[in-house]
């Protein structure tokens, strides 16, 4: 890797275009979308209901989306406020999972396997915009 190449990967959230950190919060929350996906068809797999499940992917994922994100996505260090934030962004958007995961499988008699991908796709965009103003002090819109 040449010096333009690491400059450029180090640059903060605020230098990089959106587009750039758009491909990588995508490429991140397909990481965590897979890690959710594993543990909540695993977890049903061995006999664990899916809101127990929930529980145990929150708990999992979570963490880890806050460090691949901080560092990966927005370049932005490691700090208690930003995680504290980014658990609390993450948090918000929990009910709603639950919800989905009740009304797809309790409601419409869907099987884990397959009302959790669906749920995972439908809170994407939240989950771009909380961890954004999570991680990166400021919103950064503009284009450079």
């Amino acid at each position: 890797m040449n010096t333009d190449e690491r400059a450029r990967r180090e640059r903060p959230a605020n230098e990089r275009p959106l587009l750039e950190r758009g491909w990588r919060y995508t490429l991140v929350g397909a990481v965590c979308a897979i890690a959710h996906n594993a543990i909540m068809i695993a977890a049903d797999y061995v006999g664990v209901h899916y809101l127990l499940g929930t529980v145990i992917s929150f708990v999992m994922v979570t963490p880890l989306g806050y460090v691949l994100h901080s560092r990966f996505t927005f370049a932005e260090p490691l700090r208690w406020k930003a995680l504290m934030r980014f658990v609390g962004g993450v948090a918000t958007a929990y009910p709603v999972s639950v919800a989905m995961m009740i009304v797809l499988c309790s409601g419409f008699g869907l099987s884990v396997p397959v009302a959790t991908p669906i749920g995972t796709l439908a809170l994407f965009v939240w989950n771009f915009i909380a961890a954004h103003w999570a991680i990166v002090p400021r919103l950064y819109l503009r284009r450079r």
